[in-house]
């Protein structure tokens, strides 16, 4: 049986969704162009983005205050004639169910994790246009067999209700299923929290760009008002430069904030200044900086993950030092700047003695806590300008800028004996290693270092292990 606190906060979500929809309905009036049609339709964003965030929990308020407004908008228009509550549900269904089918078809998508985060913008403008479409056709439709417009009517407001619905649902829907998300559980940061990390800078920084925004959209609205040509009212298509600027240098959170406020502003000020005959422009804009935003938040997203991508590329994720890649790029860049320079340059090459016995008598776990605390050792003692990468397996690189064969002996000495002192519990066993040095000769590339290098540390596995081997760039070999 369903907890009481679970039922409460069912029915405390069902409740606020029929609210903000009535309050959403009445905004629709901004631009309502026919008692039935607005060319834009908040209540159709809610639907949609309530149905893709809740699936089936939110059909049922949204069910019951499309019907309840159905009765109402007829008593408001037809207060002479009785209410056909019987009828009054066909907008409702149409409405609810249309929805339901795009958000439901949407949901399934993205949590079957098949799709990006950009080929999920691309599901939800094709989904949210096919279900505006139905709910627009389908709502049409059932006002006519309820016997509230005629034929004519009916043709004459579908596809502005079409157009009205999707425009509403493209600059509000994203800002509503985080506002919802947000007050309802916070799901999308637990199951896509990279979703949400991206661009939180300062909010003076973001309320800059916002009203950079409105300012440009009020002073182009207000120059259309004054001029009255349509030619004027296209200057609101330089909008989109400001916004996105904002939506490639803010999160997600933010981007869809201010997308709902631009698309809200618009609106208010085509109601305020009567710019009626140019609503369709106006409509136009909002739908055009909507979509351009929307993909614009991929370029932000995009970016991070390049950058995870390189990070992960250039660092061993066990260790935390320098990947096999990372090491070799970062070398060789050094020692050119080395061989230039006539510097000396040093590559050390170790790794832990018998650690196959480790990983095979106390399994991998554990071999892996011993290479992070080996790696956490060495980096505590390194210089600031050494470099420490995991060639494979437990095998370490070091190389020594600016450091000759005798120093880099004492350096690495001295690594020896802090890894033989180091006490690890769960290994249970005195940890050690061999090191083998090498110092680059001249014009030599990394790859023949490393040769001689791996070559060296050979010899100190020869020789007994847990000591140092050097080799000298005439290549003669001392203890």
């Amino acid at each position: 049986m369903p907890s009481v606190g679970r039922i409460s906060a069912q029915l405390g979500l069902q409740l606020a969704l029929m609210l903000a929809w009535v309050l959403l309905y009445q905004s629709a009036e901004l631009l309502e162009y026919s008692p039935h049609a607005s060319l834009w339709y908040p209540p159709a964003a809610l639907s949609f983005a309530a149905l893709t965030l809740f699936g089936l929990r939110a059909f049922p308020a949204l069910l019951l205050v499309c019907f309840l407004m159905s009765v109402w908008h007829f008593q408001r228009y037809h207060p002479a004639e009785q209410i056909p509550y019987a009828a009054a549900i066909l907008p409702a269904m149409a409405h609810g169910m249309s929805y339901l089918l795009g958000a439901l078809l949407l949901r399934i998508l993205i949590q079957s994790g098949r799709v990006n985060y950009s080929g999920t913008l691309v599901a939800y403008l094709i989904l949210a246009a096919i279900a505006a479409l139905l709910a627009a056709y389908s709502g049409a439709w059932s006002l006519q067999l309820a016997g509230v417009i005629e034929q004519s009517e009916r043709l004459a407001i579908w596809l502005g209700w079409w157009i009205g619905d999707l425009v509403a649902i493209l600059s509000l829907s994203p800002f509503l299923v985080l506002l919802l998300d947000r007050f309802t559980g916070k799901t999308i940061a637990a199951q896509a929290p990279w979703l949400l990390q991206h661009g939180h800078g300062p909010r003076h920084s973001f309320l800059l760009k916002l009203v950079l925004c409105l300012l440009l959209l009020t002073f182009s609205m207000l120059l259309a008002h004054q001029v009255r040509a349509q030619e004027i009212t296209f200057l609101i298509l330089f909008l989109s430069l400001p916004a996105m600027w904002l939506v490639y240098t803010e999160s997600i959170w933010r981007s869809f904030s201010g997308l709902a406020v631009i698309s809200l502003a618009i609106v208010l000020l085509t109601a305020l200044l009567e710019l009626d005959s140019y609503a369709a422009i106006y409509q136009f804009t909002i739908a055009m900086i909507a979509v351009a935003m929307l993909y614009g938040t991929a370029v932000p997203l995009l970016q991070n993950t390049n950058q995870q991508l390189q990070r992960s590329l250039h660092t061993d994720p066990l260790t935390g030092v320098l990947s096999r890649q990372g090491f070799i790029e970062q070398a060789n860049l050094l020692l050119g700047r080395a061989g230039r320079r006539k510097d000396k340059v040093c590559l050390a090459v170790l790794d832990l003695d018998h650690f196959k016995q480790v990983n095979d008598l106390l399994g991998h776990q554990i071999g892996d806590e011993v290479l992070q605390q080996v790696c956490q050792t060495l980096q505590r003692q390194l210089r600031q300008q050494d470099l420490l990468g995991r060639f494979g397996g437990d095998e370490l690189m070091l190389l020594l800028p600016d450091t000759d064969t005798r120093e880099a002996s004492k350096i690495c000495e001295r690594l020896r004996l802090s890894i033989e002192q180091l006490h690890i519990a769960a290994a249970g066993q005195q940890v050690t290693a061999s090191f083998g040095i090498c110092e680059q000769q001249s014009d030599e590339s990394f790859n023949q270092l490393f040769a001689r290098a791996d070559k060296t540390l050979m010899q100190a596995k020869q020789r007994g292990r847990n000591r140092i081997e050097t080799i000298l760039a005439d290549q003669s070999a001392t203890d």
